[in-house]
């Protein structure tokens, strides 16, 4: 499969990075913290939405200062520890190097904080292959959602919609990249779920990263 693409846009968590180890841990100190000795289902924490909805979803009769106070406690531990169990997926160096090379464009739009995002990246001597991470709260106030993020990287950077591929791992992703007219690769080894027929609507999917190098 080839197509004309000259910009990349990537997701981060579950995309491009593996942060899952380290954002349960973090999630679960927090719930610890907020909520001892209350039971939840870990295997029911979706990785990649902002916290306060990650939290919801655990504790749906939280008040708002309590959502609160487990963002405060995650980010406390994430930020010190937990994000160094970090890793980027398989062979992602190398292929960012290669279309990089290439003369790709490459950006990361992530509902992460810039801050973290940037030190994860750098951690993981991955940040030199982007022109611009964008993340949740690059502006104030922060972006209202993904659509948002990708409208204005496509303005700020003057990027093609037609000549731009989005690569993601959620429904959420898929969505923004419809209704910004991109065209849109699942990265199916992350951890969305999407339904059948959000793969069939999709332009392409990969079972692990070093195979967008089929598609690219």
């Amino acid at each position: 499969m080839s197509l004309a693409v000259k910009s990349l846009l990537l997701d981060l968590d579950g995309t491009l990075i593996d942060s899952r180890p380290g954002i349960l841990e973090s999630y679960r100190v927090a719930a610890e913290k907020v909520f001892p000795g209350q039971a939840y289902d870990v295997a029911a924490v979706a990785v990649g939405p902002p916290l306060p909805q990650m939290f919801r979803a655990s504790f749906p009769n939280a008040s708002a200062a309590q959502i609160d106070g487990l963002v405060k406690a995650f980010r406390d531990y994430y930020e010190t520890r937990g994000m160094l169990k970090t890793a980027l997926f398989d062979t992602a160096a190398g292929l960012l190097a290669r279309l990089q090379e290439r003369g790709l464009a490459l950006f990361i739009v992530t509902n992460k904080p810039l801050r973290i995002s940037l030190s994860i990246l750098d951690n993981l001597e991955a940040a030199r292959f982007f022109r611009a991470v964008l993340a949740i709260d690059s502006v104030q106030p922060p972006f209202a959602g993904k659509p948002a993020m990708i409208r204005h990287l496509l303005d700020s950077h003057h990027l093609s919609p037609a000549g731009t591929l989005y690569v993601g791992d959620t429904g959420e992703d898929a969505a923004a990249a419809a209704l910004c007219g991109l065209r849109f690769v699942w990265a199916a080894y992350g951890y969305g779920k999407p339904s059948p027929d959000q793969l069939k609507s999709a332009f392409g999917t990969v079972r692990r990263f070093g195979d967008l190098a089929k598609i690219l």
